[in-house]
């Protein structure tokens, strides 16, 4: 039986996972096996709604050159120590901490941690701790009875449930509110819970897989996370490298991505400037492989001609968000020069104030997002939408 996959955080299509797959810097998946896996099985959604997987797709997984880490593109020794970490703890059932910045591959690291073990033909259910409020948290991994509260017109099973014999991936554990870790923590401890507004104690067995991007050491410290649950999360604790340690395979993703996208996007096929290579290679990528998988995609769609060079490269890969601050005032400063229409100007300036914005506020905070995002008088989600889009990790900003 294929193993179903559920994630909470959004819905997707069955081609969007494979994707996923691929641009994962940390996946323990056999190219072909996983072509196969989802051709046949479900697409990792909140719903289980299933889409035809293209079959052209998992000719282009099966086409993948010999990785350091099964299914994954590099070969950088950074990448085959995770791999080695990663293979072994397959092995066992006990916890796994994987912690790493965001777009590592935590996520797909947890995937190949499952698909390695003995629970690989029962569910992989992924909980985005950071997407959901905190009064939906219980509900959500508990489940709840009909009438629990206004709206509940029909029981629901919780995610751990759902998980029962397979693996259950707290992905940014870290964000979780304190007065839902004591919660969390007996429920891991006893392996029972009980739904929202039921008696009925109820039973699950499930491997424990979390994620963070956060020093969860430091957290403990400043009373912002539970340490008896970092103990019981935290038995083999895995870091997953960011891109910028990954010598030698940001060219190889990079060749990859253009090779999977170019021809699907713009009906071509298209090859890189060395030059582009080499801005690649002295890029930081904060983002790290979701970055460039993002960056190679939109070059194929955007760039005509058969080769990409150093005029389609995005300014930004010529800046880091560290330089938002001095960037910000040096283009203020010449605002009265500025030939760009009004709409634009005020796309470009805003940007530069938001980027200035957030560092300030990191910086005054230590790179506590709920502190920054409390003086900044938004709510973490969206503050957190806001790191995404200027490619800012708040661990940069703690000290």
């Amino acid at each position: 039986m294929a193993p179903q996959e559920l994630n909470v955080q959004k819905d997707r299509t069955t081609a969007e996972a494979g994707e996923e797959l691929l641009a994962s810097s940390a996946t323990n998946f056999d190219p072909v096996d996983v072509a196969g896996q989802l051709l046949s099985g479900q697409a990792d959604n909140a719903v289980g709604k299933v889409k035809p997987f293209p079959e052209s797709f998992a000719h282009k997984v099966a086409e993948q050159p010999p990785p350091a880490w099964q299914g994954m593109v590099g070969k950088s020794s950074a990448l085959n120590t995770a791999s080695a970490l990663v293979q072994k703890a397959a092995r066992s059932e006990a916890s796994i901490l994987l912690h790493g910045e965001s777009g590592t591959g935590k996520e797909l690291a947890a995937k190949a941690i499952h698909m390695s073990s003995r629970r690989a033909d029962q569910p992989f259910v992924a909980v985005d701790c950071a997407a959901l409020l905190e009064n939906l948290l219980e509900a959500e991994l508990f489940g709840y009875e009909k009438g629990a509260y206004t709206g509940a017109i029909a029981a629901k099973p919780g995610l751990m449930e759902m998980a029962d014999g397979g693996t259950l991936f707290l992905d940014e554990v870290g964000e979780l509110p304190l007065s839902f870790q004591v919660k969390l923590l007996r429920a891991l401890q006893e392996k029972e819970h009980r739904r929202l507004g039921g008696t009925k104690v109820i039973k699950f067995d499930a491997r424990i897989v979390a994620a963070t991007n956060r020093d969860l050491h430091k957290s403990v410290k400043e009373g912002e996370f539970r340490e008896d649950l970092l103990f019981r999360l935290n038995v083999i604790p895995i870091r997953i490298p960011p891109l910028r340690e990954r010598q030698g395979d940001v060219q190889l993703l990079a060749s990859w991505f253009l090779k999977i996208y170019c021809e699907p996007d713009s009906g071509a096929t298209k090859t890189f400037d060395p030059e582009v290579l080499r801005a690649f290679e002295s890029y930081s990528w904060p983002g790290n492989v979701r970055e460039l998988q993002n960056v190679v995609r939109r070059m194929c769609v955007m760039v005509d001609g058969p080769t990409i060079t150093m005029r389609e490269v995005p300014s930004e890969l010529l800046s880091t968000p560290d330089d938002a601050s001095g960037v910000f005032a040096e283009t203020a400063a010449g605002i009265e020069s500025c030939e760009l229409a009004f709409s634009a100007a005020k796309t470009q300036y805003l940007n530069l104030f938001e980027a200035s914005y957030l560092k300030s506020t990191l910086d005054r905070h230590a790179g506590n997002v709920s502190r920054a995002a409390e003086a900044a008088r938004v709510d973490r989600k969206t503050f957190y939408r806001l790191l995404r889009k200027h490619r800012m990790e708040p661990e940069r900003f703690r000290q």
